[in-house]
């Protein structure tokens, strides 16, 4: 018997490996389908690895499945670079989660455990479908960096800081010191984006170069641990909006603690008086607290969390250079309302990344790759907001976010003409693209939060 094996999507098969070609007609990119023989391994040569369910494995082995084949990751979980989200997808078929946020390289030197038999959810004609176009993105070149196009944006923010400090030292005692406040917001802006850039590996490919990028810019630059906040986003990629009450989890950078419940998947984390009574304003409260107080809220967050000596150095310096460019202000006044104008302007950076989530269903992290396709929940929980192709440096590419979550290796500044073909596949599967304008996303956010609030109930079983 044959099966379809698409480049890096594996499948199991009868004879030599057979290469076809075709042109797919909902998205007009190419691919080439691989015939191989079940009694050889993902590369074409003969498998050594016996056949058996995962469940009759070796007591205490944890394995996923990858490309039709189980791998035993039981020693690997303490050592994976993208935490212990790894352990969600243990009996799971992660192929697409796992092409998404990895090279096909990174298995070379992995020995498969044994051959997966069981039919899987990521098989599915939706899930082959996207995994098709991430290989034609891959062939296509939309995987390889614009150095010149960074080299631009590095050079904006560059001159953003530099009007900062020319301002402040200038002008400290008059009325136009405060438009250098405005200035920082940008520059903390667009730094939040590189840092989101770097910690996706989307520049270098090397996370070890990419890793400390993320941190000069975020941990340094913005004033927010690059490292505390990769390990939390690499969750929110792997699990957007899914939670598990039986473990007591929840896609970190959608629940806040005590603060809002935009779906009922998440009332059985807030079961107290506090809980009950900010949730009940909720709709109220959201855009003046992501404002005014997200900003700090955030850094306090990251504060409390991180462990990591580089990035505690990191955030000395951080603020080091923050309290030179402030001494400069001539009364405490200054100081305050200098730095609160800046910070009420970035605040506004965390309307834009919630907005495209919290209007949107949660799933149970069981059901993900078993019942519903990781692809699928991607879509199922990502709203892209319409914007003119001048405002995307305001977005820093995230308004896009639905093709940055299905494939977050990419830069950032092919999300635009990539978007068109991730389009056209849901269209060709009957999904559902949800886009809509900026103000209508935030609309919609308000109307869920307000719905949401009116029915919360302490009670966990009503």
């Amino acid at each position: 018997m044959f099966y379809l094996y698409c480049s890096n999507i594996a499948a199991s098969p009868d004879t030599q490996p057979i290469t076809v070609c075709f042109k797919s007609s909902c998205c007009n990119y190419n691919c080439c389908l691989i015939l191989v023989n079940d009694q050889m391994d993902r590369n074409g040569n003969e498998a050594t690895s016996p056949s058996h369910d995962w469940k009759s494995s070796k007591q205490g082995k944890k394995l996923i499945g990858i490309d039709g084949y189980w791998y035993d990751i039981t020693n690997f979980i303490p050592y994976h670079p993208g935490g212990k989200v790894i352990e969600q997808f243990v009996g799971k078929d992660a192929s697409a989660v796992f092409h998404g946020f990895h090279r096909q390289s990174v298995l070379r030197h992995r020995k498969p455990y044994a051959r997966m038999n069981e039919t899987s959810v990521e098989n599915s004609r939706v899930s082959q479908a996207f995994a098709h176009l991430g290989q034609y993105f891959e062939k296509e070149g939309y995987f390889v960096t614009d150095y010149y196009w960074y080299a631009k944006k590095f050079l904006v923010t560059f001159l953003m800081i530099c009007c900062v400090v020319y301002i402040v030292t200038n002008y400290p005692t008059s009325d136009r010191v405060y438009l250098g406040a405005v200035a920082l917001a940008a520059f903390w802006q667009q730094c939040g984006f590189f840092m989101h850039d770097f910690e996706h590996n989307q520049f270098s490919q090397n996370r070890h170069i990419d890793k400390w990028l993320g941190t000069f810019f975020g941990t340094f630059c913005f004033g927010i641990s690059g490292s505390w906040w990769r390990d939390e986003h690499f969750i929110h990629h792997a699990l957007t909006t899914c939670v598990d009450h039986d473990i007591g989890f929840a896609d970190p950078q959608m629940m806040e603690a005590v603060v809002w419940a935009q779906n009922e998947k998440l009332w059985p984390f807030y079961q107290n008086r506090l809980s009950y009574f900010l949730i009940r304003i909720q709709h109220i409260t959201f855009l003046p607290l992501c404002v005014f107080m997200g900003r700090l809220a955030i850094i306090k967050a990251s504060m409390v969390q991180e462990r990591r000596l580089i990035e505690w150095a990191a955030f000395g310096l951080h603020w080091v250079w923050i309290c030179v460019l402030l001494s400069y202000l001539p009364t405490w006044k200054h100081v305050f309302i200098f730095y609160g104008i800046a910070s009420t302007i970035q605040g506004v950076l965390h309307i834009q990344l919630l907005i495209s989530h919290y209007a949107k269903d949660y799933h149970h992290v069981k059901n993900v790759s078993k019942d519903v396709n990781w692809a699928q929940m991607q879509v199922e929980s990502n709203i892209d907001i319409i914007t003119p192709l001048w405002l995307d440096w305001f977005h820093g590419g995230l308004n896009f976010h639905l093709v940055h979550h299905l494939y977050p290796r990419m830069p950032r500044h092919n999300y635009r003409k990539a978007t068109e073909y991730v389009r056209k596949v849901c269209h060709e599967y009957n999904l559902h693209y949800d886009h809509c304008g900026w103000f209508e996303a935030v609309k919609r956010t308000l109307s869920q939060l307000k719905r949401m609030s009116e029915h919360f109930s302490l009670d966990p079983n009503s």
